[in-house]
């Protein structure tokens, strides 16, 4: 039998945040799906001049580590280009990747707003939000539109499937882009369905509010300054219980600078706590010993201006959710799908709201069992399972 070649693109995975948690499972999917006769390859580059060939580049190893997978056949595939400076560099970089598509059997786009063509024998979108089209984006001359359209004919075509990751994304898909029957909506894979049995033990609660995402500025930034400046504004409310943030943290200058700020600022109190790069055995600590759960991804943002800056699902939240740790998460994105106000969280629209809501739950021991019950059962609905059965569907009806 001919071993399937499959390539991902996915130049983002030294953040090993959910996407690549995302894409993770993702690879390993493929993997029993052909019965381990497949050969998958993780494409990444030296995107905002991040070099690939360090000695502490991610690893296979480091991938199933942080997310307890057991990844078999898949290996990291590294490629050379510089950073574009013009549009013509720009095109010439994208061709270049495009080019390399074309050996594979099949090509998923794992990168976050790429407009990369699929040249593979069979090509399916994982759309983590969808990039504008290039027409609207070249608006110098007629010709420009021109150009710009044909771009987006060629980059839509090439794809078979497009899946959204959240309903949220769906929508955004559907609006810029029109794709009919091609598009679907299969949510992030976060836990066994037999996983999350037990993981909910109230004796195991302490007075913790815990914060997940990686440490950065760009795109959709978890807010991890502003919700530190939330907690220190209102210390002597909190002041019996602790804030813990957990995230990787990029190598990026802006990137060490803001987790700098986050430090100082933490500083000026004792009782929150930084976790920088924070092992997968030691986070589900952190969810299990946490009551409540922060988020704030997208906040001071026009949410119909920048959509792409919202939350488009939220791995975290849902992870969370299933230690019983009750989500108080911003109104935003695709939060607005996994948490259902007063019933197993809280969405908030501000700062004030946010401290609030997590004062109601600190002094109501009764109601924060009550939605940390129903935040586990909720949190059911996003299981490794139902991720596998939902694709095994598209996987069948490509005949791949």
């Amino acid at each position: 039998m001919q071993i399937k070649k499959v390539l991902v693109l996915n130049p983002y995975i030294p953040t090993l945040g959910g996407g690549e948690k995302h894409m993770g499972y993702m690879c390993q999917f493929i993997e029993q799906y052909y019965n381990y006769d497949v050969s998958i390859d993780i494409l990444v580059h030296n995107y905002n001049e991040v070099d690939i060939h360090a000695e502490d580049y991610v690893t296979i190893e480091d991938i199933n580590r942080q997310f307890g997978l057991n990844l078999q056949k898949t290996k990291i595939r590294k490629l050379d280009i510089e950073k574009p400076m013009t549009k013509l560099e720009f095109l010439h970089n994208k061709q270049t990747i495009e080019a390399i598509t074309k050996e594979y059997d099949l090509f998923i786009n794992f990168m976050f707003l790429s407009k990369h063509m699929g040249k593979a024998k069979v090509n399916i979108y994982q759309c983590m939000f969808p990039p504008h089209r290039f027409a609207t984006e070249m608006q110098d001359s007629f010709w420009q539109k021109m150009v710009g359209r044909y771009f987006d004919f060629r980059f839509f075509h090439s794809y078979q499937s497009m899946i959204a990751n959240s309903k949220f994304t769906q929508h955004w898909l559907a609006t810029y882009w029109k794709p009919d029957r091609k598009e679907t909506c299969i949510y992030p894979p976060v836990f066994n369905e037999d996983e999350i049995e037990g993981r909910y033990v109230e004796s195991k609660k302490e007075n913790i509010i815990v914060s997940v995402g990686r440490f950065f500025v760009a795109a959709h930034s978890k807010k991890q300054l502003e919700m530190v400046e939330f907690f220190v504004k209102h210390h002597d409310e909190l002041k019996d219980y602790e804030y813990h943030l957990a995230g990787a943290v990029s190598n990026l200058p802006i990137d060490i600078e803001y987790l700098n700020k986050i430090k100082a600022l933490a500083a000026t109190v004792d009782n929150v706590f930084i976790h920088e790069n924070c092992p997968f055995d030691e986070l589900m600590d952190l969810y299990s010993r946490a009551k409540i759960f922060w988020h704030g991804t997208g906040y001071g943002i026009d949410e119909n201006r920048e959509p792409e800056k919202m939350e488009h699902f939220g791995i975290t939240t849902v992870e969370a959710m299933s230690y019983g740790a009750v989500p108080v998460v911003i109104n935003k994105g695709g939060q607005k799908e996994t948490v259902e106000q007063g019933v197993n969280g809280f969405r908030w629209n501000d700062g004030e709201e946010c401290i609030k809501y997590t004062l109601q739950l600190a002094q109501d021991d009764a109601l924060r069992e009550k939605m940390a019950k129903i935040s586990v059962e909720r949190a059911k609905d996003y299981s490794i399972e139902e991720f596998y059965r939902r694709h095994e569907e598209v996987f069948h009806e490509l005949h791949i």
